[in-house]
């Protein structure tokens, strides 16, 4: 009997087990919804910015709706945790330990919201609603007192991430700065700058880089977003410029002091001696087989930046010998400064028994920052000792010729 009942037990959790199965498709389910900060302290213009964590822990993927149910008057919402922030209601997890979606929960205070804790119940349900999940979230609010009448209160403050950064001469610089109003009612703000003469200056919103601003609205304790953008022109020198950002708005400037490091620019030139001295070899020049041809190289740098290791490279047909003098140069400083270009000497010679025509070498000089590339189309004309070999070989022809008529002459 015991036997029997053992066996029964058994049958009945299997079936048990393949039933459970069934109702869930044959697949497990489950997934973790979860914050690192389930109390949090909220100070006067403060908001809620809470992260959020969810994770399949099933075999599937699954669809979470997201929902909050809390006090009223508070701008309670689900954001994504990356930029740029946009309001969702659902997420999509993926199974995984590794695949741990982040997202956000915001929620502003009403401008009348008095001390004391907020309760917040943050919900997540799969599509089906056979899954939920919830975190109680509480909020204590503790805004500041009033300051006093006497008290000047700033309306203006100006942040930036980035107050210094790099780049070549005529290249963007872009400062993205964030403008807060701390006031109670919206403000216009004005937009200028001080910058080196002949630079460019715009301002943007942060994600409208086509459209040029020069004012910004910015509500009551609220901020916004700008990109301020210079541009050094093309030759200006290796070095560091300060830049300053103003912002007026309510009879109140701020300014915020920022720095442009200019690297230099860097561009290498080639020029036969037609191009640079208006006379001489152009890029066509004439050689013959077998003997030297020397062709005159110049380089010049109408950067801002010396362009240093410069060596010099030559595509070539086969057996041809290109040589360069000097083989590499150390230092190319920019024009602006030297004034004259930098000569190379060139030396092509020919193959031997090349065929008469028209044939191309390819020069490159290449540096560190930089590099260039030129073509000489060779014309080759053949060797003169040939041109001594068949007057020769016709003198012969002449003379054999001339025998064989004499001969049949005295016949």
């Amino acid at each position: 009997m015991r036997r029997i009942f053992f066996f029964i037990c058994l049958l009945a959790l299997g079936l048990g087990a393949v039933s459970l199965s069934q109702e869930n498709g044959g697949t497990q389910r489950g997934f973790t919804f979860y914050t690192p900060y389930p109390h949090i302290v909220l100070g006067q213009d403060d908001e809620v910015n809470v992260d959020l964590k969810l994770q399949d822990t099933g075999s599937q993927p699954e669809d979470i709706a997201l929902t909050v149910k809390g006090p009223e008057g508070w701008d309670a919402h689900f954001e994504t945790s990356s930029y740029p922030r946009i309001r969702i209601q659902a997420v999509h997890i993926l199974p995984g330990k590794d695949n741990v979606v982040t997202v956000k929960f915001r929620a502003k205070p009403p401008k009348d919201a008095e001390a004391g804790d907020y309760t917040f119940t943050l919900e997540a349900a799969t599509a089906d609603g056979a899954l939920k999940k919830t975190i109680p979230l509480v909020v204590t609010y503790r805004p500041k007192e009033k300051p006093s009448t006497e008290e000047k209160k700033e309306i203006l403050e100006l942040m930036v991430d980035y107050p210094s950064l790099e780049n070549p001469a005529g290249k963007d610089f872009e400062f993205e700065i964030q403008i807060k109003n701390n006031s109670d009612k919206d403000q216009i703000v004005e937009l200028a700058a001080q910058v080196p003469p002949g630079w460019r200056v715009y301002f943007t919103p942060r994600w409208k880089s086509e459209q040029h601003i020069s004012s910004i609205k910015v509500g009551s304790h609220s901020s916004e977003w700008i990109r301020f953008v210079v541009t050094p022109p093309y030759g200006t020198p290796k070095k560091e410029f300060p830049l300053k950002f103003i912002a007026r708005a309510g009879g109140e400037e701020k300014t915020l002091d920022l720095k442009a490091v200019v690297t230099g620019t860097y561009e290498l030139h080639l020029g036969s001696e037609a191009e640079v001295l208006g006379k001489g070899d152009t890029w066509n020049i004439k050689a013959t087989a077998g003997q030297e041809r020397h062709f005159t190289l110049y380089l010049w740098n109408q950067g801002s930046a010396p362009i240093t290791g410069i060596t010099f490279y030559a595509s070539k047909p086969k057996d041809w010998e290109v040589k360069f003098n000097p083989e590499k140069l150390e230092s190319l400083p920019p024009l602006a400064e030297t004034m004259k270009p930098e000569k190379v000497d060139v030396v092509v010679k020919p193959k031997e028994r090349a065929i008469p025509g028209d044939y191309e070498i390819r020069i490159t000089a290449a540096g560190k920052e930089d590099r260039a590339t030129s073509t000489i189309r060779v014309t080759v004309g053949a060797s003169m000792s040939w041109g001594w070999v068949g007057v020769a070989v016709i003198v012969v022809v002449i003379a054999g010729l001339t025998g064989i008529f004499v001969r049949l002459g005295r016949r």
